[in-house]
């Protein structure tokens, strides 16, 4: 399914995008409304991938944070995105809730849409893991023995699946794969399991009876998001 995006702005700023990803991104499909409250509207409707507000006048600056704020509130399950030039503007953009707002001036706004369609990868060997990170930004996939033969950006591995054996590989896979981040859940195995994954090194790890379910949760979602920022401020 092609990714949707839709832009907010004057005429012109919207025709420029549309042009230059008609260009460059043509598998992307690309919707385009003057008012906010239309991109509120039709955002939340048709469940665009990103919404992106284009810079526009200073006296219609507080309009648009508003259709950022209520974008958020009301659970739009995309990526914001916010185009501003003066440093107030991006702050309170931010406040609002915006994913991301940048200097149209400094990034490409067809450049910048493109990377924010990036979903980080996040593999979890349990069930109730890959539960966790429904509704993230992000692909979920599983996997049991063989760890994951293209390296994701997340793993979680929980204790509980698997023998005392697997550690040591996963101590080496995690060397072997900076990038990857790694979260190691100690979940109620064996004693020689958990020996064994506390042995690995590997970290962070998280001991779910005094940490939580919340706590892997804060750090998943972390850095996923980090990883999306990397790529979009990289754009």
């Amino acid at each position: 399914m092609a990714a949707k995006v839709i832009l907010c702005g004057d005429i012109t700023g919207r025709h420029e995008v549309e042009e230059l990803l008609a260009q460059r991104h043509p598998e992307v499909r690309v919707d385009s409304v003057g008012q906010t409250w239309e991109l509120v509207e039709r955002a939340l409707a048709e469940g665009h991938d990103v919404a992106l507000l284009l810079r526009g006048p200073i006296a219609l600056h507080q309009q648009r944070v508003d259709a950022v704020a209520s974008l958020r509130r009301q659970g739009f399950g995309g990526r914001i995105l916010v185009a501003a030039s003066f440093l107030t503007e991006r702050h309170e953009a931010t406040e609002a809730g915006a994913d991301y707002v940048f200097d149209p001036d400094r990034q490409a706004a067809e450049q910048v849409i493109k990377a924010a369609l990036y979903r980080p990868r996040a593999a979890a060997d349990h069930p109730y893991l890959r539960y966790l990170l429904v509704g993230e930004w992000a692909t979920v996939e599983g996997y049991d023995e063989e760890l994951p033969g293209e390296p994701p950006d997340l793993l979680l591995a929980a204790t509980s699946c698997h023998p005392p054996a697997f550690f040591p590989r996963l101590a080496a896979y995690t060397k072997a794969n900076p990038e990857t981040y790694c979260v190691l859940v100690e979940d109620g195995a064996t004693e020689e399991v958990e020996v064994e994954a506390l042995a690995s090194g590997v970290q962070p790890y998280v001991v779910l009876a005094q940490e939580g379910l919340a706590r892997v949760g804060q750090l998943a979602r972390t850095f996923l998001r980090e990883k999306w920022l990397r790529k979009v401020s990289a754009a």
